[in-house]
């Protein structure tokens, strides 16, 4: 199936405690880029979140946005700077006895001092939370996948009608051909008429006529591009990337199509060539603007 390279994802998770919510965003990109946003203190959960994500999502530039609400996400834990401390003491001792002052140490304003005793948060979750987290960001893959899937398959419905567009164009132009052939005979023939009479050789005339049908034929042309048609149908159903295929195709399209404009000058063709380069460019910028890809559903 087609799925496109561009969506969004959110999912929430909670317990008693904690509320986690989890939003992925995706843009086109060659290969599988996470990028986080959230506390410094998860960083060490990072590889555990990109394999949720990955088994989910192949391809493309996620953004991960997670929000943590509730209770304190992380542990908290008492950091003493000792050595500091006992150096301050030793200090506080000579001094007193330096000076005879009364002993000066107040181990409660000691303590209070930010230098010596500060609060720092733990490098490590919650299990409860982190369990959440996981969990939350698996939902958030599975819906950013759903959404891709969604617009996929609205781009194949679009691609198909334009290409059954393009088909119908090539049968009206198969159409012409006869009569387009008939027209270039009865020109030549016209002019030898005009400039020669009657007594001219009709070998020779069928001769030219041949040579100039053969340079005027379209046949394989048509028949080319009518193979590119079948080969952009079963691409889209392929288990790989598709967009650069897609983009080849496309191109090799629009040269069969300029081949028919210059070699066939009549009219109906002419109009229906106009049209089948309206056609082309519009798959072509549905393809660039949206690019597209095949993944299997994990």
């Amino acid at each position: 199936m087609v799925k496109s390279m561009t969506g969004f994802g959110r999912a929430g998770k909670q317990s008693e405690n904690f509320k986690v919510t989890v939003e992925l965003k995706a843009v086109n990109h060659r290969y599988l880029e996470t990028l986080f946003r959230m506390p410094r203190v998860f960083a060490y959960l990072e590889s555990k979140l990109k394999k949720s994500i990955a088994e989910q999502i192949k391809r493309g530039r996620i953004e991960c946005a997670i929000t943590i609400e509730g209770n304190k996400a992380t542990k908290e834990k008492l950091v003493i700077n000792w050595d500091l401390a006992d150096e301050y003491i030793r200090f506080m001792r000579q001094a007193t006895q330096r000076y005879q002052m009364e002993d000066a140490l107040n181990i409660q304003e000691l303590l209070l001092d930010p230098r010596f005793l500060e609060i720092v948060e733990s490098s490590e979750l919650d299990s409860e939370l982190e369990h959440l987290l996981l969990e939350a960001t698996f939902a958030a893959a599975r819906r950013l996948d759903e959404m891709r899937e969604a617009e996929g398959n609205e781009l194949a419905l679009h691609f198909k009608h334009h290409l059954d567009t393009v088909a119908e164009l090539l049968e009206a132009i198969q159409t012409y051909i006869p009569e387009m052939e008939s027209t270039y005979r009865d020109k030549l023939e016209n002019r030898l008429l005009s400039y020669v009479g009657e007594d001219f050789d009709k070998a020779l005339v069928l001769s030219e006529i041949a040579i100039m049908l053969e340079k005027s034929d379209i046949n394989e042309e048509i028949e080319r591009l009518g193979s590119h048609i079948k080969q952009f149908s079963h691409i889209i159903l392929r288990s790989e990337p598709i967009g650069r295929k897609l983009d080849f195709l496309i191109q090799e399209m629009n040269r069969e199509v300029n081949t028919i404009g210059s070699k066939a000058s009549h009219l109906e063709i002419t109009n229906r060539v106009v049209e089948l380069k309206t056609t082309l460019e519009k798959i072509a910028r549905t393809n660039s603007k949206r690019r597209v890809i095949f993944q299997a559903v994990c």
